[in-house]
């Protein structure tokens, strides 16, 4: 009887679904709590958390839209949304339109496929919306295991879990940390408040003490599966502190090392047919695709890559797995007794320019990898939201204001 892994790679999921990826289109939030003095301003609309306020005492008075968290956001301009002229109906649209595609939203409520579409079509690009599409394209999967990079900036792990709850109720979700998951970045993302190393660090380990994983000191993990023939190796490839902002280097480190040691050592590792290693970063540089330039290597390279894969056939480990670099390939290393396999972005795609896709590894007697490439709802990847959408969004919006509580 064989054992069904689907292996995913780079969620990027946000609190509002918006990626360093996608750099003209991340949610501008300040970086201050909204000072809302009921002396100085009226709440005149409030949904869900969301509070649009209006200066008192002033007929054009300020406009501020308040999250949930305190934090302001952007009112958009009347050429944004449609030409719509009242500033508080501009900023109630924006609000709904955010809390609709936040990750916390999104996991209390699971969208039907119905509304996803809907989703979808708005604002293709969020990867939050494509998290929960991309998982559909997930059946008949005995386990569940990701490579890195499970958020873009440290939030959105309730979201992941709600996702992939089936194979998490029944302990087969494993995961490993990315450098989106650990590290800071020089550029502002859209998380507030800011996030620090010890922040990112506490939220990994609480998603992976809710997984179940029992992280060592050296922050790995192991897991032999129900099927009697394959160990998970869990590696944190980002376990050495970053050096600087610009610098994403990873490395798996002399304690995690002399840990793989002694657990290859163990006769149940040995006796074990599929031994496989996940960590984030690549152990072997990876090409885009024929006749493409190969990614750059700056900031963004496994610093000890060598001695990881000697110690890797020293063990005898049969395979690889990772992410990192949004490339889907399979490869057999010169000189290395173990297969790779990475993983491109399960929501972004892979740097060929092709769709989405998973690796779908069935073990048995032998180790196969199919790539399933995620289908999609008939739009591309990049195309613009249609105007219309927008304007019957806001619609939408001013008949909630107006009173109008019919279904929609």
């Amino acid at each position: 009887m064989s054992l069904v892994v689907a292996h995913v790679s780079d969620f990027h999921v946000s609190e509002f679904g918006d990626t360093f990826h996608d750099r003209l289109r991340v949610v501008k939030r300040s970086a201050h709590i909204v000072d809302v003095n009921p002396a100085r301003f009226e709440v005149v609309w409030e949904e869900a958390g969301w509070r649009v306020l209006h200066e008192r005492g002033k007929r054009r008075g300020r406009i501020a839209l308040v999250d949930p968290h305190g934090y302001a956001h952007r009112v958009p301009s009347r050429k944004e949304v449609g030409d719509v002229i009242d500033p508080v109906e501009r900023a109630a649209a924006k609000a709904c339109h955010l809390e609709a595609r936040r990750s916390l939203t999104l996991a209390h409520d699971v969208p039907s496929a119905g509304v996803l579409k809907h989703l979808y079509e708005g604002t293709p690009r969020n990867s939050n919306v494509r998290l929960l599409r991309a998982a559909n394209a997930i059946e008949d999967a005995d386990a569940v295991v990701v490579t890195g990079d499970v958020t873009d900036d440290g939030v959105g792990w309730e979201l992941v879990e709600a996702v992939f709850d089936r194979w998490k109720r029944k302990g087969m979700l494993f995961a490993v940390p990315g450098n989106h998951d650990l590290y800071l970045f020089p550029m502002r993302g859209s998380a507030r408040p800011r996030p620090t190393h010890a922040s990112k660090r506490e939220a990994w380990n609480a998603f992976a003490a809710r997984l179940g994983l029992h992280l060592d000191a050296s922050g790995a993990w192991y897991k032999f599966l129900p099927d009697g023939q394959t160990v998970l190796v869990g590696l944190d490839s980002c376990a050495r502190r970053q050096r600087t902002f610009y610098r994403h280097n990873g490395a798996i480190g002399s304690e995690q090392v002399a840990w793989l040691r002694e657990v290859g050592k163990k006769p149940e590792f040995r006796a074990t047919k599929h031994r496989l290693v996940l960590l984030h970063h690549h152990v072997v540089p990876l090409s885009r695709g024929v006749g493409h330039r190969p990614p750059t290597e700056f900031g963004m390279r496994l610093d000890d890559a060598q001695l990881a894969a000697e110690i890797f056939d020293e063990v005898g480990v049969t395979a690889v797995l990772h992410g990192h670099r949004h490339v889907s390939e399979q490869r057999q290393p010169a000189g290395s007794n173990f297969t790779i396999l990475a993983s491109p972005s399960f929501t972004l795609g892979c740097r060929s320019g092709d769709d989405p896709s998973y690796w779908r590894i069935e073990l048995g007697e032998y180790m196969h990898a199919t790539r399933v490439r995620v289908p999609n709802f008939g739009i591309a990847q990049d195309e613009d939201p249609p105007s219309s959408r927008v304007e019957e969004f806001v619609d939408s919006v001013v008949d909630l204001a107006a009173g109008d509580t019919g279904d929609d």
